[in-house]
């Protein structure tokens, strides 16, 4: 059975990044940017194992423990108020006004196609130079001509339904400027969310025979400060074995330092299916683009961080960046894959570094290296049905599996991808 739970922080949250925190005067416990998939599935996971152990759920005598780090979480997603927010996409720039625009200034990241338009540019491939790696396989990027500064404070989450004209290729540059523009004036449009900021707080240890502070024990620590109407949203499907007998509605800790959480289970009245379903916008675009054109191109738009066994190339691409039969659902194993998809270019910003707590070893886990969330692929379809697949891959993990067997990423909830249309850049003078 499906579950869908809304998690609500009650106090700041502290998401510990990989640095080392030991007993050194002065030293700080640094929080990453936002909430990893691996903090929600393993909170939920405990949680569920508190219920197995207050014998409010039928269970059998053999399926107590192990089983349960392996239910697949897929989360987690935002919400404010009645809306959905995903990681804002890559592929689209804000810059600071120059001196004949008085609003930000808007870059569309898009490849070039022909090649005489690519050759045309007389510059080389953003990320992978005129004689990088993958160059006569990707296709080059246009970028603004002036130098320009990066928006001081960019929109950092965006709406659904503003992500979905974006996913159909709706928007242009003016139009995402005004946004931009209405919302960083006030910060009040429902349109965006903006980074969120970090508290600090200082700490000592105190002596407890004198209820002092000790000498060379000062510290401090780092949490993310959220919106106070924000929640989390994540989905987990629980075995047969494993039978809930009431809706989840409690409080639990969450993060590091214990901070707690409100965990409430929402009900088909919530709407809560049609969060993790592809929206039918999309699926039309997908559709008039099939119809219509003679080649349909696919974007994939991380919503969480994905592990990909050759760092920022998903393992299911080949050699060619070709797709091969591993881009299919754990249940399709059996099933020939819906498309083949060739890769055209990809917007990944700098990679995450993503650790964790292993309690069955009881010692952090491994770093390592994740394309973040909001980084966009651009693919060409080369064959199959690009709808299907579209439908059947909403929200769903596109990471690979690590080979060390400490890790769980698609059971995690990592990489889960939003999927859209694109429109290869035709000329110089379209961007301009």
């Amino acid at each position: 059975m499906e579950h869908t739970i809304k998690i609500q922080p009650l106090d700041p949250l502290m998401i510990r990044d990989g640095r080392p925190f030991g007993k050194t005067a002065g030293a700080r416990a640094h929080t990453l940017d936002t909430v990893t998939p691996g903090v929600v599935a393993g909170t939920l996971r405990s949680l569920l194992r508190q219920e197995i152990l207050n014998k409010d759920i039928s269970v059998s005598t053999n399926k107590k423990g192990s089983p349960v780090s392996q239910i697949t979480v897929r989360g987690p997603l935002y919400t404010l108020g009645e809306s959905v927010y995903f990681p804002m996409p890559q592929d689209v720039g804000f810059y600071e006004p120059d001196a004949s625009d008085q609003g930000a200034v808007t870059f569309l990241r898009r490849p070039v196609e022909e090649k005489e338009h690519q050759d045309e540019m007389g510059f080389g491939f953003l990320g992978t130079g005129v004689t990088g790696l993958h160059e006569d396989k990707l296709w080059p990027v246009q970028m603004p001509v002036e130098l320009l500064k990066p928006l001081k404070s960019p929109p950092a989450y965006i709406s659904a339904d503003l992500m979905i004209r974006w996913l159909c290729d709706e928007l242009n540059e003016e139009q995402w400027s005004k946004k931009v523009d209405s919302w960083g004036s006030t910060k009040q449009s429902s349109s965006f969310i903006e980074a969120f900021p970090k508290e600090i707080r200082t700490h000592t240890a105190i002596d407890e025979t004198t209820y002092t502070a000790k000498d060379k024990q000062l510290f401090s620590t780092e949490s993310l400060v959220l919106p106070p109407d924000l929640s989390f949203i994540a989905k987990f499907k629980t075995p047969e074995w494993l039978e809930l007998t009431k809706d989840i509605n409690q409080l639990h800790s969450f993060g590091g330092k214990r901070r707690l959480a409100h965990f409430q289970e929402l009900t088909s009245t919530d709407c809560s299916e049609d969060i993790w379903t592809c929206p039918d916008a999309i699926l039309q675009a997908v559709e008039k683009q099939t119809v219509t054109q003679q080649t349909t191109y696919l974007r994939m738009v991380l919503a969480t961080p994905a592990f990909f066994s050759k760092g920022w190339i998903p393992g299911w691409l080949d050699e060619h960046l070709e797709s091969t039969d591993k881009l299919k659902l754990d249940h399709q194993e059996q099933c020939p894959p819906l498309v083949k998809l060739k890769l055209r270019w990809a917007c990944v910003p700098h990679w995450n570094a993503v650790s964790g707590w292993s309690y069955g070893a009881k010692k952090p886990k491994a770093v390592r290296r994740m394309a973040p969330a909001g980084s966009v692929y651009f693919f060409e379809v080369l064959e199959g049905d690009p709808v299907e697949f579209v439908r059947k891959f909403w929200l769903q993990s596109m990471s690979d599996r690590d080979r060390r067997l400490a890790f769980f990423d698609k059971e995690d909830g990592y990489g889960l991808a939003t999927w859209g249309i694109w429109t290869p850049q035709k000329s110089k003078e379209d961007t301009q």
